[in-house]
């Protein structure tokens, strides 16, 4: 699940250090989040998908979003 955000943050060429930095929160509890160890608050989660200007549910859940696309038979709307 969290391989997005790794991907993303990569593709940024960012490190963890600097990801943390811009957060402002440890490189631990960043390592954490992007290893799903830890979930983001509420908060820190719009402040990670606004630093790669897309949705929370796209770093986060990735592919499995088209898996529950069709989730009590309504569509998802984008």
């Amino acid at each position: 699940m969290r391989v997005y955000l790794k991907e993303l943050r990569m593709n940024k060429n960012l490190s963890v250090e600097q990801m943390a930095q811009l957060l402002n929160i440890s490189q631990s509890h960043y390592y954490k989040i992007e290893s799903g160890v830890r979930n983001p608050n509420f908060l820190l989660a719009g402040k990670i998908a606004s630093l790669f200007d897309c949705s929370v549910d796209e770093i986060f859940f990735g592919n499995e979003l088209d898996k529950t696309s069709n989730f009590f038979g309504a569509e998802r709307v984008i």
